[in-house]
């Protein structure tokens, strides 16, 4: 894959759509999210919050529509 020290930089925008009750429902390799929603989900931190945040696992959510100048995106690759 080829990227390091990733973490504390930027929240990061996933695909998936944001569901509070979603891990205890959702496959154990590579869940996708709900098919549907209003939130989309945002892992990590940035340097705008928190330090709890500062982990790459933090997990929030946000309407899609929302812009913010300590968001960007996650990269993600299947690995078989």
């Amino acid at each position: 894959y080829g990227l390091y020290n990733m973490s504390e930089g930027v929240h990061e925008w996933c695909a998936d759509w944001y569901s509070r009750v979603y891990y205890k429902e959702s496959p154990n390799r590579n869940p996708t999210g709900p098919q549907q929603g209003h939130r989309r989900v945002a892992r990590g931190g940035s340097w705008r919050h928190l330090i709890r945040f500062a982990r790459c696992a933090a997990r929030s959510s946000l309407a899609p529509e929302k812009q913010f100048n300590d968001f960007g995106f996650r990269s993600a690759m299947t690995i078989d």
